[in-house]
């Protein structure tokens, strides 16, 4: 593993918006990447404190690349996004750079969170290359208020190294999963992304809608799959330019059922770009469905 670590303490930023703004002090410093190789971007919240922040990446002219996520870290948590070097290189033998870039919310005290990027690379061709593989198909469909439909798109998106240390740690009985939430990254909710989270949510947030259902059907297509659902009525004219997945987690000894926003803090479990993004008008019917399997 080749690792360039860029530990540095992020200072209080002004907001600015990742996609559309120049913020050169959100910046960390660049990498160079091979064909094969992958830029992870690590965020920790330092203690005492909570780290909220979003995370992306920039190509060397300085325009988005790859998946985003905006997180919210409790004390001594961490999570991280994985962009690989195909997102900007297309022939083997390239090389090319790749900017981390975090944006910490303009209320994220200053020490509160800390940021490290490295590069990974593939294992040698002739490695074996065996695992579990995690899938998320989403399908996004929007609706006039007549019921008519606007729109539909269909995707994939990928396991975050956030996801497979949360699943790690779950099966190793070290960390509690708790309730799930799917986010819509964009100009749809003022501000952040729209949360669309389950019902029996307690802990509180902005742009928060408690709509989302999760399954695990017996019979049918998604038989055996998990399936998180939800709808709602888009409160702004806007667009969906990402998503995610997440998940509540609690230290262990928390009861799943108690596993929540009050009790602990959210990761991301599964993220992709939407590019073009899908674009929606105010008070237009939004339906998302993820589908997570495992092959």
């Amino acid at each position: 593993m080749l690792k360039t670590t860029l530990s540095l303490v992020i200072a209080l930023l002004a907001a600015a918006n990742l996609w559309g703004q120049d913020c050169e002090s959100c910046r960390l410093e660049s990498v160079g990447v091979a064909t094969g190789q992958t830029v992870r971007l690590t965020l920790s919240a330092r203690a005492p404190h909570s780290c909220t922040a979003q995370l992306g990446f920039l190509d060397a002219d300085g325009k988005p690349i790859g998946p985003t996520s905006h997180v919210t870290l409790q004390a001594g948590q961490s999570t991280a996004l994985d962009v690989p070097s195909s997102a900007v290189l297309k022939e083997a033998g390239q090389r090319a750079e790749i900017q981390p870039q975090v944006v910490p919310d303009p209320d994220v005290a200053a020490s509160a969170c800390q940021a490290d990027a490295e590069v990974i690379a593939d294992k040698p061709s002739g490695a074996p290359r065996e695992g579990v593989k995690v899938h998320g198909h989403w399908t996004i469909d929007v609706r006039n208020a007549d019921g008519t439909l606007a729109s539909h798109r269909e995707f994939e998106n990928s396991l975050q190294a956030s996801g497979a240390t949360t699943l790690v740690n779950s099966l190793a009985r070290t960390q509690v999963i708790g309730l799930w939430s799917v986010a819509l990254v964009g100009t749809l909710c003022p501000g952040v992304p729209c949360s669309l989270l389950e019902t029996t949510e307690t802990g509180g947030c902005t742009n928060c809608f408690l709509v989302l259902t999760v399954s695990n059907p017996t019979s049918g297509t998604n038989s055996g799959n998990l399936v998180l659902a939800a709808s709602f009525l888009a409160p702004l004219t806007g667009n969906v330019s990402g998503v995610n997945t997440r998940v509540d987690v609690c230290f262990s000894g928390v009861l799943p059922a108690n596993c929540n926003l009050n009790m602990g803090g959210f990761l991301t479990v599964t993220a992709t770009a939407l590019s073009p993004a899908v674009s929606v008008t105010s008070g237009q019917l939004v339906q998302v469905t993820v589908v997570i399997s495992f092959s």
